[in-house]
């Protein structure tokens, strides 16, 4: 779908809002940045849990993407229950009901991997992480952003607003030696986060659905046990030039893998392909570690 009309983009100061602005533009769409805190990015300054400020903003607005959120790290830093609830759910809640009295024809919520919850947990084995895995929350984050999921699921059944779920993986800052670790099974870059969401704004969606948003792996199901157990073995089997690299940098191996999040179902449904992947990292690695030499 092109809109001729703005794209509402919240959370745009965020680093997935960010890239999904400059994505967006670069696209050729119209944009309008919305954030609590200003930057670059961010045309507007909008707390979604004022609902006439969200009626206010969207007029006009032909589409929302939905990254705004209190996220886990607020979580540790132990914000109360009922601030993930008004921000989580009531944001929500204001920007769908704004869908519905504006007639924006769809709403793109940025959920999370996180969601799954307990039901990544297995003593003997790896999880296969696809969508068919039922989450099972661990905390008010996890729980906010199911229950956000069911409100879009429910606008889409009743309102008839195009509603769609993109469950998106970490994107942390962390040393090239974790981030390389985590991008093999759970990682995301935010470029990558960014053009899953451009995909499902392009796509016609024939009914609510949910998808993963990750780097993807080289790893297959039948690599789970030994993944839980011997992870060095299988990624040099599966990458062998890694062996090298993390020989040469001094890398340390994951000692235990207990997840991996299956793309296959935003491959085949939105045509999503991330370029930032755990191949990408470790030919960067490697020039890098050739230019040690």
């Amino acid at each position: 779908m092109f809109t001729t009309r703005p794209v509402l983009v919240t959370g745009s100061s965020g680093r997935l809002g960010r890239e999904t602005v400059l994505l967006l533009r670069a696209k050729g769409y119209t944009v309008i940045g919305a954030d609590l805190m200003p930057a670059p990015t961010t045309d507007a300054l909008l707390d979604i849990r004022d609902a006439d400020a969200v009626q206010e903003l969207t007029r006009g607005v032909g589409a929302i993407i939905h990254n705004a959120a209190l996220h886990g790290k607020h979580y540790d830093l132990h914000v109360p229950r009922l601030e993930f609830v008004r921000t989580n759910i009531e944001g929500t809640l204001h920007l769908l009901n704004a869908c519905v009295a504006h007639g924006i024809p769809k709403l793109l919520y940025t959920s999370t991997t996180s969601i799954y919850g307990q039901a990544m947990v297995h003593p003997d084995q790896a999880v296969w992480v696809d969508e068919q895995l039922v989450p099972q929350p661990r905390d008010i984050y996890d729980i906010t952003k199911q229950a956000a999921e069911a409100l879009c699921r429910d606008f889409f059944d009743k309102e008839n607003v195009q509603t769609a779920v993109l469950r998106v993986s970490r994107f942390l800052p962390e040393p090239p030696n974790l981030t390389l670790n985590h991008r093999l099974y759970r990682g995301l870059d935010e470029r990558d986060g960014a053009l899953g969401l451009l995909l499902a704004l392009e796509h016609a969606l024939a009914g609510f659905d949910t998808f993963n948003i990750s780097a993807g792996s080289p790893f297959q199901p039948e690599d789970v046990t030994q993944l839980r157990h011997n992870p060095a073995a299988v990624i040099r089997h599966r990458l062998p030039q890694a062996a090298d690299v993390y020989a040469r940098l001094g890398w340390v191996w994951p000692a235990s893998i207990d997840r991996v999040y299956s793309i296959d179902k935003a491959q085949r449904v939105l045509g999503y392909q991330p370029r930032y992947t755990a191949e990408y990292l470790l030919q960067e690695a490697a020039a890098t570690a050739s230019g040690r030499q």
